[in-house]
């Protein structure tokens, strides 16, 4: 039957999706993560070969579920039987969804291809070569957007994020901590980086098991083989990917993200059409991704990540971004960029040196600031003077996001530092933890409303002060109804709120929104929101989102929060 008569007893039996073109339901299936897409396939005889004509394949390995208890006590290294039903590899998932366009003629160009990979290993590289070139060969000429994600679940930063009430240096949790090596290899060969801490056993599933020996020359290989095996097993190299050199000159490549990966572009880098570029535990050295930025003109949109490699980076070649952002590149000293059309800057990492940033063009156009300082807690009036001439180039910024280990970025001590003033500021966003013993918030809050004259939105996001991965180190230990009770609500009904009295003007006069997200009701966090709360004159619109906990004490914190609100005409969304 061909598409024709597919398409009159489509019509006839009242199916009108069916009666489309090919072409279109192909669109329309794009816009669908790829395994739900194939599903349709089921719908009827119609719609068997729909699939293969997407311009879109967007494909991610799940991570592996937590193992449950055994009988034997949960040790490490032992789990269930092998399930005699197993799926195929998810790398033959992914190709078999690109060699599947191929067997359809008239299939439309591919348009997307983002493929994220929980782990690597060394004999993976001609099957990471396959699924490039494919891209690269079947892009279309509107433009191609290709991520390639390897590893995807390791976290982006192992540094935790600590508070000085919690003990500085004493963390001892089993989290990999992983140093990423640059290491210079000649064309075609593997780069390797090793592994300095044990991680969990976990997150190293994805380590390479085959022979290492292969990639040895014949003098050493004994002695290196030798070493390797009596070497732990948290200590074997992780082979790098290195990118196929044929994306490098690839005129309709719009858009790259690459992790875990290696780059070595060559001398002559021609990639005309790109315009965003997103590098994530790249092992080259900044001079390889200048040399990538300069052979893309119509960059705009740069993301560099947790690239320990990169120690300088300078953008003064004529690309003119619009955005950038760098998070976790703790080894970058300095960056120079060409700010004229600068409009949206993202920081991540610890509290730069003064000079770190230098902004060829002014930041007059930038109306987006981000800066999450990780690791430890900002209290020192060294860090404190660093981070406020971090801030004071973007003071023309028209939304702000302030993310730190305890929420106020510091300024709650007794520090005599100037927030910056930040005239046109719109929208601010702080993130953080707010420990129930603080008693300082209000002040350190108020510094920065001070400042910042026309704020209309204000958005506050506590972070719980309990450890999130405790459950994942510690699962077999716990019973079910351990976990089932377990939340982050800490309200006490009998506590007293020592709420300051005082008037901030642009509470009083501007601020028409202000977000609660993921509200405890400790002490502390409930004495903030009471001080907004009742000077909020002319607000608008609440929105309070509340951590997972009992109903009752969901519906305490609910009417309270209620009661604290001045404007009674205004509309308020707690969940």
């Amino acid at each position: 039957m061909d598409v024709s008569q597919h398409q009159s007893a489509a019509a006839a039996t009242g199916d009108r999706l069916s009666t489309l073109q090919d072409s279109v339901l192909s669109r329309i299936l794009s816009f669908l993560p790829a395994k739900e897409a194939a599903h349709a396939a089921l719908l009827s005889p119609r719609w068997r070969d729909v699939f293969a004509g997407v311009d879109t394949v967007v494909l991610e390995e799940p991570e592996s579920p937590i193992r449950e208890p055994t009988d034997d006590g949960g040790s490490p290294g032992w789990g269930p039987q092998p399930d005699p039903n197993q799926p195929p590899p998810f790398s033959s998932l992914v190709s078999a969804a690109l060699l599947g366009r191929n067997r359809r003629v008239g299939a439309a160009p591919l348009r997307k291809l983002r493929v994220a990979v929980g782990g690597y290993s060394r004999s993976d590289s001609c099957t990471m070569d396959q699924w490039v070139n494919f891209a690269v060969q079947q892009a279309s000429a509107d433009g191609l957007h290709l991520d390639l994600r390897l590893r995807c679940h390791r976290r982006l930063c192992p540094r935790p994020c600590s508070l000085r009430s919690a003990g500085q240096g004493d963390r001892d949790d089993g989290k990999p901590i992983l140093v990423s090596t640059a290491v210079s290899v000649p064309d075609g060969e593997e780069a390797v980086c090793e592994v300095k801490s044990p991680p969990c056993r976990e997150a190293s599933a994805d380590a390479d098991t085959d022979d290492d020996s292969s990639v040895l020359s014949d003098d050493d290989s004994g002695n290196k083989t030798s070493s390797f095996n009596d070497r732990p097993w948290w200590e074997v190299p992780e082979y790098i990917y290195t990118i196929t050199r044929t994306i490098f000159s690839c005129a309709e490549l719009r858009s790259l993200s690459l992790s875990f990966c290696q780059l070595a572009p060559p001398t002559n880098v021609s990639m005309p059409s790109l315009q965003a570029l997103l590098l994530s535990h790249v092992s080259d050295p900044g001079s390889d991704i200048e040399r990538l930025i300069c052979g893309s003109p119509r960059l705009t949109d740069l993301t560099l990540e947790a690239s320990d490699a990169v120690t300088a980076l300078s953008v003064l070649c004529g690309v003119r971004l619009r955005r950038l952002a760098l998070r976790c590149c703790h080894n970058l000293a300095t960056v120079a960029v060409d700010s004229s059309e600068l409009h949206a800057f993202d920081y991540r990492g610890a509290v730069p040196n003064n000079t770190f940033l230098t902004l060829h063009g002014g930041c007059l156009k930038v109306v987006y600031c981000r800066v999450d300082i990780c690791g430890e807690e900002v209290y020192s009036e060294d860090d404190l003077t660093k981070l406020r001439q971090l801030l004071q180039p973007f003071a023309n910024a028209r939304y702000l996001h302030l993310e730190s280990a305890r929420l106020g970025m510091g300024l709650n001590t007794d520090v005599p530092v100037r927030f910056p003033s930040f005239s046109s500021l719109h929208h601010l966003e702080l993130r953080g933890r707010l420990p129930d013993n603080d008693t300082t918030i209000v002040a350190a809050i108020s510094r920065m409303l001070e400042h910042s004259l026309n704020l209309e939105a204000l958005t506050m996001v506590f972070h719980p002060e309990k450890d999130d991965d405790r459950w994942s180190r510690n699962y077999p230990r716990f019973r079910q109804g351990d976990l089932l009770d377990e939340h982050y609500l800490d309200y006490n009904p009998h506590s007293t709120l020592n709420v300051p009295c005082g008037a901030i003007p642009c509470l009083r006069s501007h601020v028409r929104e202000i977000n609660l997200v993921h509200y405890q009701g400790g002490r502390a966090q409930r004495t903030l929101s009471k001080f907004l709360l009742s000077n909020a004159l002319v607000m608008d619109e609440l929105y309070c989102e509340l951590a997972e906990g009992p109903l009752w004490t969901q519906t305490q914190l609910t009417q309270e929060i209620k009661g604290w609100v001045v404007n009674k005409s205004a509309k308020t969304h707690i969940s």
